[in-house]
Parts: C-alpha cells; sequence; structure tokens
C-alpha cells in the first residue's frame, strides 16, 4: 500500500470510525466542567492531544525496542501508563516553571488526563496495531483531534440547546447521554473504514 494512502487512512481512522470519545467510548474520562463549558472543552482537547502525542512518541521505541524485543508484552499497560503519568508530570512541572500564568488554567486539565483512558488507549491500540513511529503519531494526533472536537461540539451543544425543555425524567444526565448517542450515530457511517 501506498505510504501517503496508509497515513490518510490512519488519520481518518482515527478521527471518524473510531473517534476515541464518541464511538470507543475511551476520553469521557474528563471533567464534567468540560461537557459544559466550551473554553473548558478546547484546553482538556489540546491537553489530552498533547498528552496523547508525547506517549506515543515514548511508548513506541519502548515497545518496540524493549518489550517486543526481550518479549516483556504482558507489561505493556504498566509501561504505558507510567509513561502517562510522567508525561502529564512534567507537563505540568514544565508549564508551571515557565509559564506560571498557562499553567493555572491549564492545571486542573492536565490532571484530569492522567486518568483519562484515550491517552492509555491511543498508545495501546498503535502497540496492538504494530503501527510505525510515523503512523503512530498521526494516529495520536488525529485521535485527540477527534477527541478535542467531539469534546467542544457537545460543549457547544450543551449551551446553545436549551435542554430544560425535554420531560423531567429526560432532564439532566439522561438528556446528555440520548445527545451523545445521537453524535455517535453521526460517525457510524465510517465505521466499516479499515486500514
Amino acid at each position: 500500500m501506498n505510504p501517503a494512502v496508509e497515513l490518510a487512512c490512519v488519520a481518518i481512522l482515527a478521527l471518524l470510525s473510531e473517534n476515541f470519545v464518541l464511538v470507543n467510548c475511551m476520553g469521557i474520562g474528563a471533567r464534567t466542567k468540560s461537557f459544559q463549558n466550551p473554553l473548558d472543552a478546547l484546553r482538556s482537547g489540546y491537553s489530552l492531544t498533547t498528552v496523547m502525542v508525547l506517549a506515543a512518541l515514548l511508548s513506541w521505541p519502548i515497545d518496540h525496542f524493549i518489550l517486543d524485543r526481550y518479549r516483556l508484552q504482558h507489561f505493556r499497560l504498566l509501561v504505558f501508563s507510567l509513561i502517562i503519568v510522567g508525561v502529564v508530570e512534567g507537563l505540568r512541572y514544565l508549564i508551571g516553571t515557565f509559564v506560571p500564568e498557562l499553567s493555572r488554567r491549564m492545571d486542573e486539565n492536565l490532571a484530569a488526563v492522567t486518568a483519562n483512558c484515550a491517552a492509555l488507549g491511543s498508545a495501546l491500540l498503535i502497540s496492538y496495531r504494530s503501527l510505525g513511529f510515523g503512523a503512530g503519531l498521526l494516529f495520536a494526533l488525529c485521535g485527540g483531534i477527534g477527541a478535542t472536537v467531539a469534546l467542544t461540539s457537545f460543549a457547544f451543544l450543551q449551551s446553545d440547546v436549551h435542554l430544560d425543555h425535554c420531560p423531567k425524567c429526560f432532564q439532566g444526565l439522561p438528556i446528555q447521554l440520548i445527545t451523545a448517542g445521537l453524535m455517535a450515530l453521526a460517525l457510524i457511517g465510517f465505521y466499516g473504514l479499515n486500514m
């Protein structure tokens, strides 16, 4: 397969047919404020995207050159989890040291990404699918962008549409889950796309 076509397939797969938030339900570990405030959703999204890309950047060589070579694949989940925690804490330290104003706005979002399974899921999917280094980084980047778009769209939908006019039994969390399900249904047409 042509490398450009393969990379385009990886990007479309991460953005649409395997959207981490809507299809795989992996990025929904964000704070509840992210689902209500579009600006906070955007901050959570680009924090998640940054962590996903850096985790893919660090986990691919460790997986390829150490875990696979010495047949330690059963430690993959533990190693990737530790990498993600290290990436988040390193980012929090660097941002807090060099850009303290940004640190005050981003600290809660970065802390929430530590427990977000989209970052871990992207690293594991890159490993399980045996993606190359470039394809893995593209998968993590497009997966983070797709999660950001999904979170921001949901937050804008929450702020623009008054969901108080629905029946009382659907108000609150039930109508939010129905809305997320309808957004996921919009992506169901892309589900057959495979690499």
